[in-house]
């Protein structure tokens, strides 16, 4: 079995020390030279391969000189380091993990009931996503730079393929209006000719409410076991447990059974459009009485 990918607290605490460190300046080898340990042991804990204990924690934190929130928020993920699920306490300026798993993973599963993924959305888009009084004026112009970085996953060196599962009923949600909704499929097709994004319509059926379920992301990785991550209002759930994997994997795999070919999505898509453009059109040539 192949290396399984780091825990979700891990990750974040690795990238929470990392941070902290250069925020104060000092390099690997000086702060491992203060704290009398390896520059091995610090580089092993950023990374997430090797985290530290809670008293190692408790070191590097004190000798960083990192305070209240900051403090108590690290120091609870290094209790936490071995669970396998982890829940983001609130909407979160860096999910480190999220950025993680989508930096290394091979192939990302997407499942959107109602609006395109994050990682697929135009700055329009999202920004009419995001603009839902939940969130502060910050806040969405941090969500909306995430965003950016996020889309980084599918241009990188050795890029995630994405395969979005959209709920047909998704097609119908002119989400920020039609200019905006016309512009963000243009940009859909545009990804899906490059063959790195395929989208696969799930149609409506009477008898099941695929649209009750959450969205979520299943993410598979060159070596390991897959992660889940669910978002419902900015909050982050991360999932590596096998048991709650598997119901996912279960999940992804009905949709798939249910869900159109790439080449009648994509139709469906084009025929949408063609539809918005129509209506522009007609509108435009409208005469003004």
């Amino acid at each position: 079995m192949g290396q399984q990918p780091a825990t979700p607290a891990a990750i974040a605490l690795g990238v929470g020390l990392r941070i902290a460190r250069e925020h104060r300046g000092f390099g690997v080898r000086a702060m491992a030279a203060a704290l009398g340990i390896a520059p091995a042991v610090v580089s092993l804990m950023e990374l997430a391969v090797r985290p530290p204990t809670v008293e190692l924690t408790s070191r590097v934190l004190g000798f960083l000189a990192v305070r209240g929130d900051d403090y108590r928020r690290l120091l609870n993920l290094a209790r936490h380091v071995k669970d396998p699920n982890w829940t983001e306490p609130g909407p979160c300026e860096y999910p480190a993990p999220l950025l993680e798993y989508e930096r290394t993973a091979t192939t990302i599963l997407a499942w959107a009931p109602k609006i395109l993924p994050d990682i697929v959305q135009t700055p329009d888009y999202a920004r009419a996503v995001l603009d839902s009084g939940i969130l502060t004026g910050d806040e969405i112009g941090q969500e909306l730079m995430l965003r950016l970085v996020r889309q980084d996953a599918l241009s990188g060196d050795t890029p995630a393929t994405l395969t979005i599962m959209l709920a047909e009923a998704a097609l119908a949600h002119q989400v920020g209006g039609p200019a905006v909704w016309r512009e963000q499929l243009r940009h859909l097709l545009t990804l899906i000719d490059t063959d790195q994004v395929a989208v696969r319509i799930v149609p409506a059926d009477p008898h099941r409410r695929p649209g009750l379920l959450s969205p979520f992301s299943l993410l598979r990785f060159s070596r390991g076991s897959p992660v889940v991550t669910v978002c419902r209002d900015h909050i982050y759930t991360y999932l590596t447990e096998s048991s709650y994997v598997d119901r996912y994997v279960n999940i992804a795999e009905r949709l798939t059974q249910r869900a159109l070919r790439e080449r009648n999505s994509r139709a469906h898509i084009s025929e949408a459009l063609a539809t918005l453009d129509k209506t522009r059109q007609h509108h435009h040539a409208a005469p003004t009485g």
